[in-house]
């Protein structure tokens, strides 16, 4: 597709100027805050919660990467919004046997103009597979043994084993040029690299500010009612609905509950809601035999990390009080969680309930455990990622204190946090999940499979938990065709995980959007904001 590309140059400079406090934002922002999707073919004005940190979409898999990633490139299977496997790239395919997989691919083209074959999918699998990353694809790649293209349309994929999950982790892989897999991070970043075949072509970026990206009219998924799309990023809430209320945007994301009532008075815009998959939970550290981030009441440090105790684990979740974070903190609009997914979801247990909240069992237990008087905890979070982030850190950190654990609660700019929770710094940390796949082998493997790097199991396990007897259920259910039997292993794999408590769980977040009157979107499981989902009334 012609159009200009935002290059080295152009970002280099637009980013001196962020930094010293000069840049500008550039003339056609100005247009396009003025020019809404009211205007037929104009200008869609998104404001998104959480920045993206890259646009190289196969280095760090997070959720505001991958939404982002996928206005610009394609996956051979597309992920609708309840998780379902939709063909993407892949126009159709079938089971040869337990281990190959025959896919037939559409004519597409890439943004530059040149031509889209099966070789492009190989260079993208094998460099989401191989790329360093703190927060790997691997896990998606894990099971792929060998690709070959006997045709140009035409792949043919061979696993490492039966892979019953094959199609939904290939819609989490993007595609993209072969004539790039060789390409760095930063050429992604300054626009170099960054040529998909998906729905939008990038024309500007800034980073942790906006992104502005143009139709492409080439698209086999049929040309977007807008001309254009900015994904304007702005990580303060108040900020972001002061913008769609004062008319600059047209819909924002992750609207907080003291935010929805301003919207239910504003005349001329409407909320837009829906039950997502993102489990929100805290890590704890259960690898260090001296844990950063506690101590005594001296500010000494322990001789022994009391998160590897069970009991102690368990004292934690009966300190927090779900009720309290959903109806206070969240307003409403979250469901406690005990475990990956609700009760009757696949792969999940009948038999767990969520802790109930009882502190003076939860002293009686940190007592049994040799901590009657408690130690000092630092637990961390973001404050710009997830629904209401810094407030959820918060509260907790007074529940702890309640049963003596003196608790200071820190929290970080996303760009900060996620990279250090990833390296697994902390002692007890805020995070959440996206249960993309509709059911809890993904969570498994990604969040407390014993961390295997190579294995690509484990990949977000930043308190590497580990547990052989998990491993094992996991590795099974991995390999099991039949939904039935597999769900079943899954099942018990998650009863592992949540009596031994090895992650606290807190909710399941009630996503909430705000848009302009005559504009609405599609609510999807994964949370994700895409303009592809949004239309006019």
């Amino acid at each position: 597709m012609p159009g200009f590309r935002p290059t080295r140059r152009w970002l280099t400079r637009a980013t001196l100027g962020a930094a010293a406090g000069a840049f500008q934002a550039p003339g056609w922002l100005g247009a396009a805050l003025a020019q809404g999707a009211g205007k037929p073919g104009g200008t869609l004005r998104i404001g998104m919660a959480a920045p993206n940190t890259t646009l190289d979409p196969h280095f760090q898999s997070n959720a505001p990467n991958n939404a982002v990633a996928s206005h610009i490139f394609d996956a051979l299977i597309t992920n609708d919004a309840r998780s379902l496997s939709r063909p993407g790239l892949a126009r159709a395919w079938k089971v040869l046997d337990d281990t190959h997989w025959e896919f037939q691919l559409r004519e597409a083209r890439f943004s530059d103009g040149t031509d889209f074959t099966a070789e492009d999918v190989i260079a993208s699998l094998q460099r989401a597979n191989d790329i360093p990353s703190s927060a790997s694809f691997r896990t998606y790649t894990r099971s792929i043994k060998a690709m070959t293209a006997p045709a140009p349309h035409r792949l043919l994929i061979e696993t490492q084993g039966p892979d019953p999950l094959l199609l939904n982790s290939l819609g989490r892989l993007r595609i993209i040029s072969a004539d790039h897999k060789d390409a760095p991070t930063t050429e992604f970043n300054n626009g170099n690299a960054a040529i998909g075949t998906g729905p939008l072509v990038l024309q500007e970026y800034e980073p942790g500010s906006f992104l502005r990206l143009t139709r492409n009219d080439g698209w086999w998924g049929g040309r977007l009612p807008w001309n254009e799309v900015v994904l304007r990023l702005i990580t303060d809430d108040g900020a972001r609905l002061a913008a769609l209320l004062s008319g600059e945007l047209d819909i924002v994301e992750a609207v907080p509950s003291q935010g929805a009532e301003r919207v239910k008075g504003s005349p001329g815009f409407h909320l837009i809601r829906g039950i997502s998959s993102r489990f929100v939970y805290f890590a704890m550290d259960q690898r260090r035999d001296v844990s950063p981030f506690i101590t005594d009441h001296a500010g000494q440090p322990l001789e022994k990390n009391p998160l590897k105790d069970r009991r102690v684990r368990q004292a934690l979740s009966m300190a927090i009080s779900r009720e309290a974070l959903v109806e206070r903190v969240m307003a409403g609009d979250a469901v406690a969680a005990a475990q990956f997914l609700p009760k009757g979801s696949a792969g999940t247990s009948d038999r767990l309930e969520a802790v109930p909240h009882d502190p003076d069992a939860a002293r009686a237990l940190l007592a049994e455990a040799g901590y009657p008087d408690g130690f000092r905890l630092t637990i961390h979070g973001p404050n710009d990622r997830y629904v209401n982030d810094a407030r959820i850190v918060q509260a907790v950190a007074q529940m702890f204190t309640r049963i003596g654990i003196a608790t200071q609660a820190e929290v970080l700019p996303w760009s900060v946090y996620s990279r250090r929770n990833s390296g697994a710094e902390f002692s007890l940390s805020l995070a959440a999940w996206g249960v993309n796949t509709g059911e809890t082998s993904n969570p498994l493997k990604a969040l407390v499979a014993t961390y295997d790097k190579k294995a690509g199991m484990g990949a977000s396990n930043s308190g590497r938990y580990s547990n052989s007897e998990l491993d094992r259920l996991v590795q099974q259910a991995l390999r099991t065709m039949e939904d039935g039997a597999r769900n079943a292993l899954l099942a018990q794999a998650c009863e592992i995980v949540f009596t031994d408590h090895a992650l606290l769980p807190l909710h399941h977040e009630v996503s909430v959007w705000a848009a302009r009157k005559g504009v609405t979107c599609e609510t999807r499981a994964d949370q994700y904001t895409l303009a592809t989902g949004i239309s006019r009334a």
